[in-house]
């Protein structure tokens, strides 16, 4: 314990010019004004790690942590990075309590909420190199099984930002991974996905940087930590599964622009002058027409010539799947889907169905991926219809998520079907 704490003034003296800034916390504290405490002379204050190394977790509850080592409390399974007076690990958490200043908090992290009991808390009151950082590292972590959590709530000054990070244990700054950085939204929490199978051990790391505001006769910044928690399905004997990510609704004006059954919806506008007409019944003869429909009513086009309808603008903000469903029975037909994209004059084929094989009357279900972006429209063509007795059909266009399989426009359709159901009785009401 003495050496610790000697050989934390030691690398406090010559880290003067800008490294570790922990004693500088007794101005943030002043500044930060309330009933703020802060435990600089307590040891340990968020300790350092073993020199005999550390422990891995056992669950991963373990890296759940609130109360930051005070007395009478759980052990929190989080540490200062080790530090030999040099760069990396510039500033060191220390473990603070009761809330600072509304007013002061309202003007320094732009919130009026403060964390309550026990939190950690990091800063400098001088300008220093934005890679100048605070680690905060987690005991070693076997493995970890898909996606995990990391969530924890946060308070940064201007300029000042925080993120999670994956390392392999005793790494430093060589990051395997890291998040996005968070500067606004305080207190959050930070809700972080760790992207998995992690099958190596690891230690996560929260990390606060960029302390180099100047202005208004300010330097420095402060970064808070409260309320860390870690969650993965299993963090011993794991296995290999996909990192799945968040996600993420599409507009709800793409949905209705692009999702399309032929029973209801905007797509029923198009069908006029295009060629294409609406069935839910067989069309054609017995063996060049459309003996059966899928699930409802759908689109088809008879020969001669070429038909085309074409579904509006629309944007979509992640990859997405274009899933349709198509059927033809003549040979040589074929149904080609094109892509335009706005402020583009090219049109793309990004799809064309393949020979019929022997067994033609069945509906076929595809795909094609397309990519984040804005588009002028999507044209769905029948192409190569000899003569009136070739037919093609079209059903169930829509988006899904590529790794899921699911579709990405089902909330946004209820939700507004829920939302014409209400204006309905609503309606029903007044008129009653």
């Amino acid at each position: 314990m003495i050496f610790t704490f000697v050989f934390y003034l030691a690398c406090e003296t010559s880290n003067s010019s800008g490294g570790g800034d922990s004693f500088n916390l007794l101005d943030i504290k002043s500044f930060l004004g309330g009933e703020i405490e802060i435990d600089i002379w307590w040891f340990p204050i968020i300790k350092w790690p073993s020199l005999l190394g550390q422990f891995k977790i056992t669950y991963p509850c373990d890296l759940c942590c609130d109360s930051f080592d005070a007395l009478f409390t759980p052990i929190c399974r989080w540490r200062n990075e080790w530090t030999i007076c040099g760069p990396g690990d510039d500033m060191d958490w220390v473990r603070a309590k009761y809330p600072w200043g509304v007013l002061e908090g309202r003007t320094i992290f732009g919130t009026n909420k403060t964390a309550s009991g026990y939190y950690i808390i990091t800063g400098t009151t001088r300008k220093l190199h934005p890679e100048f950082s605070a680690m905060l590292v987690g005991d070693p972590v076997q493995c970890q099984q898909g996606d995990g959590v990391l969530t924890f709530r946060y308070w940064t000054s201007p300029s000042v930002k925080v993120r999670a990070c994956v390392r392999k244990p005793g790494a430093g700054k060589i990051y395997e991974w890291c998040s996005n950085d968070y500067t606004t939204g305080d207190p959050g929490p930070a809700n972080i996905t760790i992207p998995g199978s992690i099958l190596y051990t690891f230690e996560l790391v929260i990390e606060a940087r960029n302390f180099d505001f100047d202005a208004f006769g300010l330097q420095g910044g402060v970064c808070i930590i409260d309320d860390i928690t870690y969650n993965a399905p299993a963090v011993y004997n794991c296995k290999n599964l996909p990192h799945l990510e968040p996600f993420v609704e599409l507009p709800k004006e793409t949905c209705e622009t692009i999702q399309c059954t032929f029973d209801e919806g905007a797509c029923l506008q198009r069908m006029s002058d295009s060629g294409w007409k609406i069935a839910s019944g067989s069309v054609g003869n017995y063996h060049t027409g459309i003996r059966k429909a899928l699930a409802g009513q759908y689109a088809y086009a008879r020969g001669p010539g070429t038909k085309s309808f074409s579904l509006g603008k629309f944007k979509i903000n992640r990859e997405a799947e274009l899933e349709f469903c198509f059927y033809r029975a003549i040979r040589k037909a074929r149904l080609g889907v094109y892509l335009s994209w706005i402020e583009s004059e090219n049109r793309t084929k990004i799809y064309e169905s393949d020979e019929i094989d022997s067994n033609p009357h069945e509906w076929i279900c595809d795909g094609v991926r397309l990519n984040n972006g804005e588009y002028e429209s999507i044209e769905f063509v029948a192409e190569k219809l000899l003569n009136e007795y070739s037919y093609i059909a079209v059903d169930q266009i829509g988006l899904a998520d590529p790794l899921q399989g699911i579709s990405m426009c089902m909330k946004q359709l209820v939700d507004n079907s829920i939302q014409l159901t209400k204006g309905f009785y609503a309606k029903t009401k007044r008129i009653g």
